[in-house]
C-alpha cells in the first residue's frame, strides 16, 4: 500500500486532470507523457515495475532477447526499453481495451527495439474466445459475467521461441500461464530467466505446484511473492479479481 501511495502521490503531482481510479488520463515520465487507460491497473504496475524493479535481471548475451507476454499498456516495455537499451524486445498484447494505448506509447518513448504481435501467447496458433477486465488485463476461455468475448490471434509461443536463446521471458497472461508453460517444457533449456505472474481459479484444480516441479525439473531455481491473496484465508474464500481467489509471482532463474 506504501508504494500504491507514494505513485498516485506522483500521478497526482504531474497529471494535469486527475482522474477516477477506473479513467483514463496521462503522466510525465522520463519528460514525457505516458497514457494509461486505467488509472488503478497504472498505479498497481507502475509501483512493481518502476519502484520495487521487479522485472531487474543481469544479462549474459549483448544484444539481450525478451519476450514480453501480456505487454499491457507497455510499462514493462518502458522499463525494459530504459534498462536495457541494446536489447531485442519481442511483445505480445491482444486486448483491444488496451492495445492503442500500448502503441501511442511505444511511438512517444520512440521503442524502437520493440516488435509488437496483436496476437495472444498460447499453445497453438489460431484464434480463441478473449475476455477483458479492460483494467489490469484480459484472457482466453475465462468468461465474464455479462460479457461479449471477442475472437484473438493466437501464437504457439513455443513455436515462436523455436532454437533463440532468451535472456527473459515474462508472463503475465491472466489464467493461461499454466497450459503455455507446459507446452513450452522443451525450450526451457534455452531460458536464462523466467517470470510468470500464476493465477488460481476459484473452485478449480490449483496448478501452483506443478508449474514449479516443470521450472524445477529444467534447472530453475525458484522465487515466489505474493501479487494478491486474502489476509485471512482461512475464513475469505471468495474471488479478489473476477475468477481469482490468489495470483502469485513467480520468479525462475538458473545460476
Amino acid at each position: 500500500m506504501k508504494l500504491l501511495r507514494k505513485t498516485y502521490r506522483l500521478l497526482k503531482k504531474r497529471n494535469e486532470k486527475p482522474t477516477k481510479f477506473d479513467e483514463s488520463g496521462k503522466v510525465e515520465l522520463y519528460g514525457k507523457y505516458f497514457s494509461f487507460h486505467h488509472k488503478g491497473a497504472f498505479l498497481a504496475t507502475h509501483a512493481e515495475i518502476f519502484i520495487k524493479g521487479i522485472y531487474t535481471f543481469n544479462t549474459k548475451s549483448s544484444p539481450s532477447i525478451i519476450i514480453d507476454c501480456g505487454a499491457n499498456m507497455g510499462l514493462s516495455l518502458l522499463f525494459f526499453c530504459k534498462n536495457y537499451p541494446e536489447s531485442k524486445i519481442y511483445a505480445f498484447e491482444p486486448d483491444d481495451s488496451v492495445f492503442g494505448f500500448l502503441l501511442q506509447n511505444i511511438k512517444t518513448y520512440e521503442m524502437n527495439q520493440v516488435e509488437l504481435f496483436k496476437k495472444a501467447v498460447w499453445t497453438s496458433d489460431g484464434f480463441l474466445e478473449f475476455y477483458t477486465d479492460k483494467g489490469l488485463g484480459g484472457r482466453l476461455d475465462k468468461s465474464y459475467e455479462d460479457q461479449i468475448p471477442i475472437k484473438v490471434e493466437t501464437v504457439s509461443l513455443k513455436e515462436f521461441i523455436g532454437t533463440q536463446k532468451i535472456d527473459l521471458l515474462k508472463m503475465d497472461i491472466e489464467g493461461s500461464e499454466f497450459d503455455v508453460l507446459k507446452d513450452c517444457e522443451l525450450v526451457l533449456n534455452q531460458i536464462d530467466n523466467i517470470f510468470i505472474e500464476y493465477h488460481s481459479v476459484v473452485n478449480e484444480e490449483q496448478k501452483l505446484d506443478e508449474m514449479l516441479l516443470i521450472l524445477k525439473r529444467n534447472g530453475f531455481r525458484y522465487h515466489l511473492a505474493q501479487s494478491f491473496s486474502h489476509e485471512k484465508p482461512f475464513v475469505e474464500n471468495t474471488i479478489i479479481c473476477e475468477r481469482f481467489d490468489m495470483a502469485i509471482n513467480i520468479f525462475g532463474y538458473k545460476n
